[in-house]
């Protein structure tokens, strides 16, 4: 009943995601599926993530239900409850109260910083790096509360999930870089087997030449784009630009997990995050000085996984070459930090566990806390600004975008052909960053490509003037392809 709790309070606040459209990547996604086939779209690495496993319950999904909205976003719910039941299982085995595991898993699911994951089917991949990472944390963390050694048939199966986590989404990759300190750290006896030892040390090493590998084999299929090169690029410069990334990273998911539902979507910071940064120094001096061994190497464990979730993301996503973005603002987006509140809401449990057995906090009855806290959380919710956006806009905008084509081929001879102009993505459809890269959604044909079968509308046949010298190269590339057909050069118009 305990594990129910945080389950139902997450769907209670969540479940309107369910009501959301897709946006950005999404459409360039579903283009992708259309246009390039499957093994083109599978395989494709974008935006520095390989996204093998996330691609595949893309694919799946679009075979499923098309471009109907809402099976998708009810697998993200779902998963994402997933998620808040494995969370309570984690802090279940940490802290040994089953109070304390409701109130983290309730922290952690109901944070209005998760919208900016589950809000976003393409950052799905994020999602399913959390599964990876909780049943995998799970398991060692029963382990060491038993006392138990680690099995070799359990510690292959972790990390062939770290593996696949890596090809999930770019935050995967952060944890299994890390993931062998973390394994050694809350469960000693690991480092005892020889055999799991060498594996576990060689991780980090196997998960960088995986990703590397799985780049270099796309190259076989088709070059990567300058894009793609930029964002894979992991050199010296590259992280150096990053390093000042990480701290603000780091105080935005401390800020964000013990803010709980009184999370302002406002611009961060607010006037709050001093003190909350610093209520939560105090509790980690607290867990390293007066902890046990046990919760001390737990609680180290969590800190390294948090900055090799972070690290990775500030890799990433630093504004290399640039001086207009600010770094505050970058790391306040909320997309990033769906994997990385996880170790931090585990050190708060630990420290809440540890200021409880201190003295007459002890004599502190837990499940009226427990309760009372849930109430302040969920007055928290009501209070809020917190809303999830629908994406009506854009629902509206893919309307009118295929009203205006119909509108201009109305009065012309049946069966005849009409060549329309292609113009420009729409920053409503793609986002201003996506709308700058026209190959990867080029303008009314992508829309047409993804709202018609063959190149009928209204009785004629339409093709797409296209001018974009960068379109053109690419479709040139691929001329079989269905956008390759739809467009047409200006110096190809019939006289």
């Amino acid at each position: 009943m305990a594990a129910l709790l945080p389950v139902l309070l997450t769907a209670w606040v969540y479940h309107p995601v369910t009501r959301t459209y897709f946006f950005a990547d999404d459409f360039v996604c579903f283009l992708s599926i259309l246009n390039d086939g499957f093994l083109r779209f599978v395989l494709r690495p974008f935006g520095g993530h390989n996204l093998l496993v996330r691609n595949l319950a893309f694919y799946g999904s679009y075979q499923l239900f098309g471009m109907q909205p809402e099976p998708y976003f009810w697998i993200v719910l779902l998963t994402h409850l997933l998620n808040v039941g494995l969370l309570f299982r984690v802090l279940r085995n940490v802290t040994g109260s089953l109070a304390l595991a409701c109130f983290g898993a309730t922290l952690w699911g109901t944070s209005p910083a998760q919208v900016g994951t589950l809000g976003w089917y393409s950052v799905y991949g994020q999602v399913l790096v959390a599964t990876v990472l909780l049943v995998v944390l799970g398991g060692v963390t029963a382990r060491a509360r038993a006392g138990a050694a680690p099995s070799l048939r359990s510690a292959a199966a972790w990390y062939g999930l770290l593996l696949v986590g890596t090809m999930c989404f770019g935050t995967g990759v952060g944890v299994a870089l890390v993931f062998p300190a973390v394994l050694f750290l809350v469960l000693p006896a690991a480092w005892r087997r020889p055999g799991i030892r060498f594996a576990y040390l060689a991780l980090p090493l196997v998960t960088i030449a995986l990703y590397f590998a799985f780049r270099r084999f796309y190259g076989v299929l088709e070059p990567l784009t300058l894009n793609e090169v930029v964002a894979g690029n992991l050199s010296l410069p590259r992280v150096w630009v990053a390093a000042p990334m990480l701290p603000p990273l780091l105080a935005v998911s401390v800020d964000t997990a013990l803010r709980g539902t009184f999370l302002s979507t406002a611009h961060w910071p607010t006037g709050g995050t001093p003190i909350v940064l610093a209520v939560f120094t105090v509790a980690l001096a607290v867990l390293l000085l007066h902890g046990d061994a046990a919760t001390r190497r737990v609680t180290v464990a969590m800190l390294v996984l948090a900055a090799g979730i972070y690290t990775v993301i500030a890799i990433g996503r630093a504004p290399f070459g640039r001086s207009d973005v600010s770094l505050t603002w970058l790391s306040a987006q909320l997309r990033y930090h769906y994997v990385g509140l996880i170790p931090t809401v585990v050190v708060v449990c630990l420290a809440l566990a540890e200021l409880g057995g201190m003295g007459p906090l002890r004599r502190l009855p837990r499940v009226p806390l427990l309760l009372a806290a849930l109430a302040v959380g969920a007055i928290g919710y009501l209070r809020s600004d917190f809303r999830i956006d629908d994406r009506a806009d854009v629902r509206a905008y893919l309307v009118s975008v295929q009203q205006g084509m119909l509108d201009e081929v109305v009065g012309r001879p049946l069966g005849t052909t009409v060549y329309l102009e292609n113009g420009n993505p729409s920053p409503i459809l793609l986002g201003p960053v996506m709308a700058r890269v026209k190959p990867l959604f080029p303008g009314r044909a992508a829309v047409f490509l993804l709202t018609h079968s063959g190149d009928e509308l209204d009785g004629h046949h339409v093709r797409f003037i296209e001018r974009d010298p960068a379109v053109l190269a690419r479709i040139g590339r691929w001329p079989e392809d269905p956008l390759a057909a739809l467009l047409v050069r200006p110096d190809g118009l019939p006289r």
